[in-house]
């Protein structure tokens, strides 16, 4: 078996075992702590009886994960490799305060304005470093065989403005499809199945870089994830969380970054982009109409549980988009590796 191969499906099973290892240690504690979750007011009345539900599950993958990426760094060490996992758990730092205040002060969490400046402050920091320290060639694959571009001068001002927009918009979208049982887990599984997969593509392609990291992160948090799903799954005993789910939008979207190809969440995170885009779509259809609204409710996945679909029916379906998705994305731009 050729030790790429490998060693993905060896990070995908020690992820998974450490998950359910770290979720059957955590889970009591969480309990014993009364962190539970307030199911907010204008939710789905269905959701009122999840509250109480711990949250901060997010630990239950991001400390397995983490100790997985350092025993890589510890192995073959990247400058590039320490700035993603700092950017990991910067995110993850920001969503635990999130938390913290639903379940301590308010159940509305951080507002708004304090959320968007801590995640801008952040990821400008990144995207700085990314663009201007670290001495890696910026690459940026376009679709359609059209080829590949080198980023340099003052270009990466300008995409500088776009990874802002991008990250800011990315987190986001992972952080709002975290509101059914399971399902930005098991759509966060497939996209990373896919990530791992093109960069195990690049790799026999002897494409742009070296991407043997990018099949060990990708595959390492699919396996975390999977784990996580053993509690995750409805009926859910843990939420991961502002914690959890901003970790994972802060990782997917890096990953993609780090394939050069961040144009591909649109088609690989279809989920993702559809739900942000139907809160901003209501949102927007409710001002400008003086009350209306297109969905029951937004994000979608809260349409769909009003209309009647059971939880799980919705993240079947929801992963069966998905999975479409990245077909689509592959075919749109391996060709250009």
């Amino acid at each position: 078996m050729p030790s790429i191969i490998f060693m993905a499906l060896l990070a995908l099973a020690v992820g998974f075992v450490l998950a359910a290892l770290v979720g059957r240690r955590i889970l009591p504690i969480l309990r014993k702590k009364h962190v539970g979750q307030q199911v907010r007011d204008d939710g789905p009345k269905s959701h009122y009886k999840k509250s109480g539900t711990p949250t901060f599950g997010g630990a239950i993958f991001l400390i397995p994960f983490t100790i997985l990426v350092l025993g890589y760094l510890a192995y073959d060490f990247s400058w590039q490799g320490l700035l993603f996992l700092l950017f990991v758990l910067g995110h993850a730092a920001i969503g635990f305060a999130d938390d913290y205040v639903k379940v301590r002060k308010t159940k509305e969490g951080l507002s708004p304005k304090q959320k968007t400046i801590l995640l801008v402050a952040l990821q400008t920091l990144f995207i700085i470093l990314y663009l201007f320290i670290l001495k890696d060639k910026i690459l940026f694959v376009l679709p359609f065989k059209l080829g590949t571009w080198e980023i340099q001068g003052g270009w990466k001002i300008l995409y500088g403005l776009f990874l802002l927009f991008y990250f800011y918009a990315c987190t986001n979208a992972v952080n709002i499809t975290d509101g059914v049982d399971g399902l930005a887990s098991t759509v966060s599984a497939v996209v990373l199945a896919f990530l791992g997969i093109t960069a195990i593509f690049v790799h026999y392609r002897g494409g742009y870089g070296s991407q043997d990291m990018n099949v060990f992160i990708s595959f390492a948090l699919a396996g975390c994830l999977l784990g996580f799903l053993l509690f995750n799954w409805h009926k859910a005993k843990v939420f991961m969380g502002d914690f959890g789910s901003l970790a994972l939008g802060a990782a997917i979207s890096a990953i993609f970054l780090q394939e050069y190809m961040p144009l591909a969440f649109l088609l690989g995170g279809i989920i993702y982009v559809i739900e942000i885009m139907s809160v901003f779509i209501q949102v927007q259809y409710f001002r400008h109409t003086g009350g209306k609204r297109i969905f029951l409710m937004s994000p979608i996945h809260h349409h769909y549980e009003l209309k009647g679909w059971a939880e799980e029916k919705i993240v079947i379906i929801f992963s069966l988009v998905t999975l479409v998705g990245c077909l689509l994305a592959g075919l749109v731009f391996w060709p250009g590796f």
